[in-house]
């Protein structure tokens, strides 16, 4: 993959991260956004730069990439508590297990969004395919 290729995917990863990130928080916990709203970023930027950890290239077993994606999510959820610890936001543990949560159906949500439009593309190349065969 390019350089510029990817640093577009992480920018799109990274914005895609941080918008349903600040939807959640908005939704979940309005008093703490405005704390944040940095913090989320960070996350975000640091989330989306490691999108390569769950790109398989058709390249890696199915083991290999649940690995992949565990670390990933890992990652995530040990900058949330190391920030929880540096920034002394005394979130506990129903906050630090909160924000687990949240990381977890972001990550859903995106994976279901990728999935959708994998499903289109291959749908659009099947309906190609099936053209080329008629004519």
């Amino acid at each position: 993959m390019k350089i510029i290729n990817y640093l577009k995917e992480a920018f799109r990863l990274t914005s895609l991260i941080f918008t349903t990130l600040v939807m959640l928080n908005f939704v979940l916990q309005t008093d703490a956004l405005t704390h944040s709203l940095g913090y989320m970023l960070l996350i975000a930027a640091i989330s989306g730069s490691l999108h390569f950890l769950i790109e398989d290239h058709e390249k890696y077993s199915g083991q290999r990439i649940l690995l992949n994606h565990g670390i990933y999510l890992l990652i995530v959820c040990l900058q949330i508590t190391l920030a929880n610890y540096l920034l002394h936001w005394e979130l506990g543990f129903g906050g630090l297990l909160l924000n687990y949560v949240i990381v977890v159906l972001i990550y859903l949500f995106i994976r279901f969004i990728m999935y959708s439009n994998d499903l289109k593309e291959a749908d659009k190349i099947n309906q190609f395919i099936q053209k080329r065969k008629q004519g």
